[in-house]
């Protein structure tokens, strides 16, 4: 009896593991090709195809719809090319976050890129359980750096209980806020795990909890942080809390990703520009 049971619980893990799989790979396929979109055709038509039509962005500080944001442009030869680097998946299956590498090009794919950095993405599936981007952002960097050609990929574990009170969200990212506001090195290693990831503006992104260790320091201790709104997943395994960055006379924008992983919050993703 005792063996059968091992089987069962062999075969239901194994199943769970596939399914997770599928997901995931149908995030990345999304991703790749709502990218496809942008390089054969154009970035403006990529942009109202992939994106929600209340899709949040952040533009010179201030928060804007970037559904709009693209309708209102101008169709030109301009071209926005990206890839997948990192892709999270929540266990409810219906959202998940991306990461990779951009390069902008002024007037064609023959161009040399002009600017580069790393997009951030939060995906919600819509009542058709097709991917839409609900939150776009991105930094840029001076200067082109080596991404691998392989995508990592995160799947958060299935949680106990399910926590669908946005208060008890909020108050996770508003105690991480305090915490930062008084000593930002340990509010940020306490909430770290291995897999942590950090996009920061005019900084090479930093991909795991020891490059984050390492470059602490350059992180600005005295930011001021507004929180603004959340996406929480289905069954509040994860979130995504994104506001106000002040930094002295500087605005910027951040976006903070959240996974929890046995019964404790933890830091998965910082996105700051």
């Amino acid at each position: 009896m005792k063996i059968f049971i091992h089987l069962a619980i062999i075969t239901i893990l194994s199943c769970s593991r596939a399914n997770a799989q599928q997901l995931i790979d149908g995030l990345i396929a999304s991703e790749k090709n709502f990218a496809k979109t942008s390089k054969e055709q154009s970035t403006k038509k990529a942009f109202l195809a992939f994106v929600d039509s209340n899709c949040v962005g952040f533009s010179g500080g201030e928060q804007v719809n970037v559904f709009k944001e693209w309708m209102n442009r101008k169709e030109d030869g301009s071209k926005l090319t990206w890839a997948p680097g990192f892709v999270i998946i929540s266990s409810s299956g219906e959202m998940g976050v991306t990461t990779g590498p951009w390069e902008y090009r002024e007037k064609s794919l023959n161009d040399t890129a002009v600017a580069q950095g790393h997009f951030t993405t939060v995906w919600k599936k819509n009542k058709q359980g097709r991917w839409k981007a609900v939150f776009d952002m991105g930094i840029s960097y001076p200067e082109k750096i080596a991404n691998s050609a392989t995508i990592k990929k995160f799947e958060v574990s299935k949680p106990v209980k399910s926590i669908t009170a946005a208060s008890l969200l909020i108050n996770t990212e508003m105690t991480f806020i305090d915490a930062f506001a008084s000593d930002h090195n340990m509010a940020i290693k306490r909430v770290l795990v291995p897999d942590s990831w950090f996009n920061i503006n005019n900084m090479e992104p930093l991909k795991n909890a020891a490059a984050i260790n390492a470059a602490i320091n350059n992180i600005p201790a005295n930011t001021v942080f507004k929180s603004i709104s959340l996406i929480a997943s289905n069954n509040g395994d994860m979130f995504a809390a994104y506001g106000v960055a002040q930094t002295g006379d500087k605005k910027q924008n951040y976006m903070r990703l959240w996974v929890r992983q046995n019964a404790e919050w933890k830091l998965l993703m910082m996105v700051i520009h």
